[in-house]
C-alpha cells in the first residue's frame, strides 16, 4: 500500500489530490468529494482512505478548485465549477495508468450532494456513499452566519438554482446513505428523502447520537467500515 501526490486540469486550474493505492494491480477506484468548509486533508478522509487500500481498493481524495493545494479562488465556489472538478478527477482516474475501470463515489455533506449529481449524469459510475448529505441547499443562505461555518460567497447562491438534487435521483442506483441521528446541519429527514428518491439497490444507515461531522471517533468509524463493506459488495 502507498500514497502518491497527483494533479490534474479542471478547466485550466491545478487540481491537487492523493491517491491511496492498494498492493494488487488494477484496483477499483473511488473517488471521494469533502464538504463544502472541509479539504482532502480532513481525519475521515485520510483513514477512509488508509482503509479503503487494506481492503484492496484505491482511492483519490482531492481540494475542489479555490480549497487546500488547488488552484483557484473564492470566486471559484460554486456548485457548477466543483461538478468540472469532479468529472475532470472521474476522467483522471479512467485515464490513469494501473487502475482498474470501475469507479465509485463518496461524498460528504456537499461533498455527497455532488457525487450524487455526478453519478446521475454518468451511468459508469458503479456505486456512491454520502454521509451526511442534504437533499437541498435551500435554506442554507438564511442560516445564522457562524465562525465555523461561514456561509459561501455570492457566486455560489447565484449558481445555486441551477442545481436540483431530488428529480436526479431516480438515475441513481447501488447508493448507501450515511446520516447521524442528531446532525445539526442536516436533518435526517433530507436523508431520508434521497433515499426515497433513489432508485433500487439502496440501504440507508441512522448513526445513533452521530453529529454532522461525525466527530465521535466511534460514529466516524462506524461510517468508514459501513462503506467500505458497500464498496467491496458494489464494486
Amino acid at each position: 500500500m502507498k500514497t502518491e501526490k497527483i494533479s490534474f486540469q479542471s478547466e485550466g486550474m491545478r487540481i491537487s489530490g492523493i491517491l491511496h493505492l492498494p498492493d494488487q494491480s488494477q484496483p477499483p477506484c473511488v473517488i471521494a468529494s469533502h464538504g463544502l468548509l472541509s479539504s482532502k486533508e480532513s481525519e475521515k478522509y485520510i483513514a477512509l482512505g488508509k482503509r479503503m487500500s487494506e481492503e484492496g481498493m484505491a482511492m483519490l481524495r482531492f481540494d475542489f478548485r479555490g480549497i487546500g493545494e488547488s488552484e483557484g479562488s473564492e470566486d471559484d465556489n460554486t456548485i457548477s465549477k466543483k461538478l468540472a472538478d469532479l468529472k475532470a478527477a472521474v476522467d483522471f482516474i479512467r485515464s490513469y495508468a494501473g487502475l482498474g475501470q470501475t469507479i465509485g463515489l463518496l461524498g460528504s455533506s456537499l461533498g455527497g450532494f455532488l457525487s450524487l449529481i455526478q453519478a446521475s449524469r454518468d451511468p459508469e459510475i458503479k456505486s456512491v456513499v454520502t454521509w451526511a448529505t442534504p437533499s437541498h441547499l435551500d435554506d442554507l443562505e438564511s442560516k445564522e452566519q457562524k465562525e465555523e461555518y461561514p456561509l459561501p460567497p455570492k457566486a455560489f447562491f447565484e449558481d445555486l438554482p441551477r442545481h436540483r438534487l431530488l428529480p436526479l435521483l431516480p438515475r441513481v442506483s447501488n447508493c448507501l446513505i450515511i446520516h447521524g441521528e442528531r446532525d445539526e446541519l442536516v436533518p435526517t429527514e433530507q436523508a431520508m428523502e434521497i433515499f426515497t428518491h433513489l432508485n433500487l439497490p439502496k440501504e440507508i444507515h441512522i448513526i445513533g447520537g452521530a453529529d454532522h461531522r461525525l466527530t465521535h471517533p466511534v460514529h466516524r468509524q462506524r461510517a468508514i467500515e459501513l462503506s467500505v463493506e458497500w464498496f467491496k459488495i458494489s464494486l
